[in-house]
């Protein structure tokens, strides 16, 4: 089975020019300033040129405004948009673009809040909260994935090569989505360990 692969929290172009060559299909650019793996606009405006059709950068954005989600949209052929804030679906709606919606699983009104987007092109469950809205290292309680509901989900929160197999061979998610399991640092890629990671992946 194919999964939608996201690898996020990507800041230097090495580590861009690096998963550029694997079988992935998206990386993933934070652009909330609380974040330690925040980008500029002017690293996202020098990424672009990275791209091919292979390979969909996503950028993810935390109540940001709809003039500054177009500003670094334009900079690339195939974005997907990442909302990971409290942005609603018309905003989500509004930029005529595939559009992922992150909801926290520590939110008890989640299912609720998954229904609302029946038009995202994904929804991402994550063990963010409001404070730390992703990228925490921690994984949720996979019981809580909705088996009922229809929506393409990507899962993010606390993957790495240790726990990625138990993931897809119990929940067969959509997409997964890593950031912090294969790193060296916040935003710096251990591509050895990404590839250890991939090949999980690739073996179900």
């Amino acid at each position: 089975m194919q999964y939608f692969i996201k690898i996020c929290g990507v800041t230097n172009f090495k580590d861009i020019e690096e998963l550029c060559k694997m079988n992935i299909d998206s990386i993933g650019f934070n652009r909330d300033k609380n974040s330690p793996r925040f980008v500029s606009l002017d690293f996202l405006k020098s990424a672009g040129k990275y791209f091919n059709n292979k390979i969909s950068p996503v950028i993810v954005f935390v109540n940001e405004s709809s003039e500054e989600v177009k500003k670094a949209a334009s900079f690339f052929k195939n974005p997907i948009l990442q909302f990971h804030g409290d942005e609603s679906k018309n905003f989500c709606s509004s930029f005529n673009l595939p559009y992922i919606k992150a909801i926290s699983m520590q939110d008890d009104d989640y299912l609720s809040k998954i229904d609302e987007f029946k038009d995202a092109f994904a929804i991402l469950l994550d063990s963010g909260g409001k404070k730390i809205r992703g990228g925490t290292g921690k994984t949720f309680d996979w019981k809580l994935i909705p088996k009922e509901l229809k929506n393409n989900f990507i899962i993010a929160g606390g993957l790495n090569s240790n726990n990625i197999a138990s993931l897809i061979s119990d929940y067969h998610p959509f997409g997964i989505d890593v950031a912090s399991g294969v790193e060296l640092e916040p935003g710096k890629k251990n591509i050895i360990e990404l590839k250890k990671f991939l090949q999980k992946v690739y073996e179900k």
